[in-house]
């Protein structure tokens, strides 16, 4: 008993040892070795579910996206109810244009975490790529409802309200955005740029 139990030690303190050289190579920028060390991690410790996480991330900083998609679905497997998993997986699909494949990624990570706004607000950037701009407005109304309080939120959906020509919202919107964040310039202008659309003055749109 005395021996099983010194060999389960000796077998986690390997493994974390072998994960924090993964992340330290990583963070050098040796991915190749990074993931070395990272598999020989997951080899002690199956069930690590921020080694499955790790190694994908090398995977996708790495730039070798379908073996990052393949060990992301292989994390997904062994972890179905991981909301955090197909968000990732979603993200890198978005990087290779895969859009519908991201969408419905984020469509099964938002089913099991409804109350993540991020989830929200990177579908709708999706959507809009997409030209679903109302998909995309909805979108932010999910990400505003789970949280009320961030400016950014607003400011988005007012830029899909304003591409849409909702002018009258989307001042709404950067309005309620100015009030959380005062000092943006960038929000003044573009509710500036609402209120002369409303009442059919010239404008020229500028960068901030």
């Amino acid at each position: 008993m005395f021996y099983f139990g010194f060999a389960k030690v000796r077998r986690f303190f390997l493994f974390h040892s072998l994960y924090q050289k993964g992340i330290t190579r990583e963070n050098l920028g040796e991915y190749p070795k990074a993931l070395n060390l990272l598999f020989l991690a997951l080899s002690l410790n199956a069930n690590s579910l921020k080694t499955y996480i790790a190694i994908t991330r090398v995977n996708r900083k790495n730039k070798t996206f379908l073996n990052a998609i393949d060990f992301c679905t292989k994390a997904i497997n062994r972890f179905p109810k991981k909301a955090q998993l197909y968000a990732i997986r979603a993200d890198i699909y978005r990087r290779i244009k895969e859009y519908n494949n991201a969408i419905n990624s984020y469509n099964k990570a938002i089913e099991l975490d409804s109350s993540n706004s991020e989830y929200y607000t990177q579908r709708a950037k999706i959507k809009y790529l997409t030209n679903d701009i109302q998909g995309a407005i909805n979108d932010m109304n999910g990400a505003i409802l789970n949280n009320k309080k961030e400016s950014k939120l607003y400011a988005q959906r007012g830029f899909y309200q304003f591409e849409k020509k909702n002018y009258q919202s989307a001042k709404e919107d950067y309005s309620q955005a100015i009030s959380l964040c005062p000092n943006k310039a960038h929000l003044q202008y573009m509710r500036d740029c609402c209120e002369k659309l409303l009442t059919g003055n010239d404008f020229v749109i500028k960068e901030i």
